[in-house]
């Protein structure tokens, strides 16, 4: 007489029971990894369609809402955002082509793809939402950060940036306060660091005069005295 084998799956279910000689076999649970689900909800920013002067600055309503791609990401809710001159070269065009590359390495997209854009570096606001990977930041937590100009800014209702780009907001700064410091604080820090060479180990008892040369690189504004 041959083995009786009933298998019993249930529709809908996330558990197979097998009935194999009086052994029950439970399919295993499989962990979901996965990213932000798209959304069809979008926001208002301001965008530029195309390099120009002033005129090519569009307000929209809607833009779609930025979601998480990567696993080390968090997306703020723009309290407060401040324009800095590289905003002001970039909607004329500054450095398209090696921003273009940054965003594209391997030439995958057409030329123009990365409009609509979205000027503004710096941001001050709230954490919505944390990839899997986040372990500093929780969403309601207050931070700052400073967008790299390749990735959409932060003239908008929400920003998507790396964990590695964000900072907890000082408590003693409001949110307009916060957002007028990343960018030329980092600009001002990069020329100290890299061109004068100070960092936390000889910097003791040494002062910044303005006497010397500006400094300033292709994406470094404004420039800084040192």
């Amino acid at each position: 007489m041959g083995f009786l084998k009933t298998c019993v799956f249930r529709r809908h279910a996330c558990t197979a029971v097998c009935f194999w000689r009086s052994q029950v076999v439970q399919k295993p649970s499989v962990r979901k990894i996965s990213t932000t689900s798209p959304r069809s909800t979008v926001m208002p920013a301001w965008v530029i369609d195309k390099y120009g002067s002033n005129e090519v600055l569009r307000f929209t309503q809607n833009m779609m809402i930025p979601m998480i791609h990567y696993p080390n990401e968090v997306i703020i809710k723009v309290h407060a955002s401040s324009i800095n001159p590289i905003d002001v070269n970039m909607r004329s065009g500054y450095g398209a082509t090696a921003l273009n590359m940054k965003r594209d390495p391997l030439h995958v997209k057409i030329k123009g793809e990365e409009f609509p854009l979205t000027l503004g570096r710096d941001v001050s606001g709230v954490v919505m939402e944390c990839g899997l990977d986040v372990r500093y930041f929780k969403p309601g937590d207050e931070v700052w950060a400073a967008v790299p100009p390749w990735k959409q800014g932060t003239l908008s209702e929400f920003v998507v940036v790396s964990g590695n780009e964000v900072s907890h907001k000082p408590r003693s700064l409001t949110h307009t306060q916060a957002a007028s410091l990343p960018y030329v604080a980092l600009t001002a820090w990069s020329a100290i660091n890299k061109v004068g060479g100070l960092n936390d180990k000889n910097c003791t008892g040494k002062r910044i005069s303005g006497k010397e040369s500006i400094i300033a690189g292709p994406f470094s504004w404004p420039a800084v005295r040192v």
